[in-house]
């Protein structure tokens, strides 16, 4: 029996002199960064943080181990916020 994902919304911000490398380093990253851990989503998003990146993981600690060692060690990030996510409704 395959255990259930929980889904994660993390907010990034990056410093703006080094958002290229953010994006070419991001951008070669699998869809499957960890075991545990599928990215199913990034996006552009104005205001106080620059990328939201969805993601599903099979624990916190394994959410927490993708957020911390690979998203935050990429050259430019300034500062993240992860967020669970529980499903209202789906639409599609």
């Amino acid at each position: 029996m395959q255990k259930s994902m929980q889904k994660y919304l993390v907010l990034v911000k990056l410093n703006p002199t080094k958002t290229e490398s953010f994006f070419n380093k991001f951008s070669s990253m699998a869809s499957t960064p960890i075991e545990g851990v599928n990215i199913y989503g990034s996006y552009n998003v104005f205001g106080n943080w620059d990328i939201a990146i969805w993601f599903e993981a099979d624990s916190n600690d394994n959410a927490i181990h993708f957020v911390g060692e690979k998203i935050r060690s990429i050259e430019g990030v300034l500062d993240t916020h992860t967020m669970p996510a529980t499903t209202i409704k789906e639409y599609m």
